[in-house]
Formats: structure tokens, sequence, C-alpha cells
């Protein structure tokens, strides 16, 4: 039963870990989106500044 008990706890720590690299990479997510935003925002500044 303890050695049941342990592979559980194992387990858990095993899913909290997967879970918290799946936050990281959610985060890299968001990043890059952001880093996308900014681009679109900067070359819609340049095609502005072509049209003056």
């Amino acid at each position: 039963e303890l050695g049941e008990l342990r592979e559980l706890g194992e387990l858990r720590e095993l899913g909290e870990l997967r879970e918290l690299r799946e936050l990281g990479e959610l985060g890299k997510l968001r990043e890059l989106r952001e880093l996308g935003k900014l681009r679109e925002l900067r070359e819609l500044g340049e095609l502005g500044e072509l049209r003056k």
C-alpha cells in the first residue's frame, strides 16, 4: 500500500510538472502572439509613413 501511495504521489507530481510546462508553453505562445502584434503595428506604422 505504501508503494502505491508513493506512486500516486509521484504521478501527481508529474501531472503538476506537466501542467507547469504547459503553462510555460502557453506563456511562450502569448509572447509570440504579442511579438506578432508588435511586428504588425510596426509594419502598419511603416506603411503609414510610406503613404505620406
